[in-house]
């Protein structure tokens, strides 16, 4: 009688296989919503004047 083989280590090879891969599908789409455009430029302007105004106020010591 031939012995049937035990497939289970297949099973979770492939399952572990799956979720790697789609980690790298969800890494990759993770950050396409961060390509520059108008609304992105807008924003970075606004942080970059709001963060200057930041410093110029910001308190020194004086030695």
């Amino acid at each position: 009688m031939a012995e049937q083989k035990d497939n289970s280590t297949l099973y979770i090879g492939g399952i572990i296989l799956i979720a790697i891969i789609g980690v790298f599908i969800l890494k990759g789409r993770e950050t396409e919503h961060l390509t520059l455009g108008p609304s992105t430029e807008s924003t970075q302007q606004a942080f970059e004047s709001a963060n200057a105004k930041r410093l110029a106020t910001q308190n020194i010591l004086v030695e």
